[in-house]
């Protein structure tokens, strides 16, 4: 059982709070695992969330579940990133979203 796996078993949060449905608008809510798709809800609540989603994410899963989907997620702004990386006590460098290269060059979206 990994750390994920413990936090979501000992925590009881198996679900995700119905609360936090506004923010899946796009996405069968009620498919929504915890742990098989923690990848896409940690993201999603990252950039997007409120106060509740801080909460929700932080009893839910690992500072390290959280920091690695920070470090690779290329769906969080660099706001919620430097946001995210001063609340998770992380190296904001370590928190960069892989560039890659395009034709026209080196391109930020953020």
């Amino acid at each position: 059982m990994n750390q994920t796996e413990k936090n979501v078993s000992s925590n009881n949060f198996r679900e995700i709070p119905e609360s936090l449905r506004p923010f899946f608008w796009d996405v069968d809510f009620e498919g929504l695992s915890v742990q098989n798709f923690s990848y896409f809800i940690i993201s999603r609540l990252m950039e997007h969330g409120d106060d509740e989603a801080l909460r929700f994410l932080m009893r839910t899963y690992s500072r390290r579940e959280l920091g690695e989907t920070l470090s690779t997620s290329r769906s969080i702004s660099r706001r919620s990133r430097k946001f995210w990386a001063l609340l998770l006590n992380i190296k904001e460098e370590s928190c960069s979203a892989k560039r890659y290269p395009t034709p026209f060059g080196d391109c930020s979206w953020d």
